[in-house]
């Protein structure tokens, strides 16, 4: 009966360090594999930062106005190139609605 006992002891500790050196195996597996995405991470925030300081950069409003100048022949728009639609009132004054009151449609 000891005989078995220490038999089967010996057993589970064999399996036990088995499954042990499985899991120590697969986490440091994991670990590589996290590092890795922490690395892209990274490279990723930093291609982001980069990309919004151009956007910034790009998207001033003296930069575009002075590229609409150079590349855009537009000239201010005069009052006699405004029209009203068929049936609206005239003017902009038919916009304009006393405070509380209610927009016509």
């Amino acid at each position: 009966m000891m005989r078995h006992l220490v038999l089967i002891s010996i057993a589970a500790f064999v399996l036990s360090m088995l499954a042990l050196f499985l899991v120590k195996h697969e986490v440091r597996g994991l670990e590589r594999e996290l590092a890795a995405l922490e690395l892209d991470r990274q490279r990723h925030v930093e291609a982001i930062r980069v990309l919004r300081s151009e956007w910034s950069y790009l998207t001033r409003p003296a930069r575009i106005a002075s590229l609409a100048a150079r590349h855009l022949p537009l000239e201010q728009v005069q009052p006699a190139q405004v029209r009203w639609l068929p049936g609206q009132a005239t003017g902009p004054s038919a916009l304009v609605t006393p405070i509380g009151g209610e927009l016509e449609r």
